[in-house]
């Protein structure tokens, strides 16, 4: 009876450990799937940095760049300004030293003064003149050709005026020019930098993915470790279980076959009394020994 109950027990322990290794399997082979997979998403997230790292190099060359080509054509902004200021400076000086604003009455201020000048001239070559009215001819012909010399220099400044305003609206329009190319530099740097930002949050995203993917592939590796270290356990456990079921049913087979043979010998040892012929199976019966006989039976 403390046999079969033996037994009962070890076959409910055998089925126990016949799920539980079920089930560990299953686990095992999950684990090495996720496993499988972590390594996976490593590669192709450690392949997505290195893009990311790439491109995001090369805008920040390209910002560099940019950023470069700017500086050089705000200095020339500020040279352009500061020669625009001289201009302006001496347009105004030379604008306010001028007595005649208009150059058509400066060009008839001439022309009236030349032909003053020749009249005075042809009197003194062509008339007869006193020593007094010669000389006072020469004076006023002297004052006359000082005030001509006067316009002619209000003239100058006045042609100056002329060079200086087309200076002045040709560094407008440079300047105007400039601050164009700066401003569209200032907004094509500012998407780079937009775009550089928006990588560098992916970048950030993606390194912390990766760190978790290794995180948890070194606890999916821990575990699979784990896992095989239970089934190799339990699948020890089984096979001695295993050994202990055939040891008990090796035994009560054993005995079995013993209560046979010796209901087997009783039969034959009273058929020897009674002087009966025995066979040759009953003449082993009776004197071979127990034990060889059990063994070449199982045998």
């Amino acid at each position: 009876m403390s046999e079969e109950v033996s037994e009962d027990l070890l076959l409910k322990q055998i089925e126990t450990l016949r799920d539980r290794l079920v089930r560990l399997r299953e686990e095992r082979d999950a684990t090495v799937s996720s496993i499988r997979e972590l390594k996976n998403r490593i590669a192709s997230t450690k392949s997505r940095i290195r893009d990311l790292k790439g491109e995001y190099l090369s805008l920040k060359q390209s910002m560099k760049s940019l950023i470069e080509t700017r500086r050089e054509l705000i200095v020339e902004r500020r040279k352009v300004i500061e020669e625009l200021r001289e201009r302006r400076e001496r347009f105004y000086k030379v604008l306010s030293s001028l007595q005649l604003k208009e150059s058509g009455k400066l060009r008839v201020t001439i022309s009236s003064l030349k032909s003053r000048i020749e009249r005075l001239e042809w009197r003194i070559m062509t008339e007869t003149l006193s020593l007094e009215e010669e000389n006072r001819l020469v004076k006023e012909i002297a004052k006359l050709e000082a005030e001509l010399e006067k316009v002619y220099e209000e003239l100058r400044k006045k042609n100056e005026l002329t060079e200086l305003r087309a200076e002045v609206m040709s560094l407008k329009v440079r300047l105007g020019d400039l601050n164009k190319k700066i401003e569209e530099l200032t907004q094509e740097i500012a998407k780079l930098s937009s775009k550089a930002e928006v990588l560098r949050k992916e970048l950030e995203e993606q390194r912390s993915s990766l760190s978790k993917y290794v995180e948890d592939l070194g606890a999916s590796v821990k575990r699979l470790l784990e896992l095989k270290e239970r089934i190799r356990s339990s699948s020890e456990e089984l096979r001695k279980a295993y050994e202990e079921l055939r040891r008990i049913r090796s035994e009560r087979s054993r005995y079995q076959a013993l209560e046979i043979l010796s209901k087997k010998r009783k039969e034959v040892e009273e058929k020897a009394k009674k002087s009966k012929r025995l066979s040759f199976m009953e003449a082993r019966v009776l004197y071979s020994s127990a034990e060889d006989l059990i063994e070449e039976e199982q045998g």
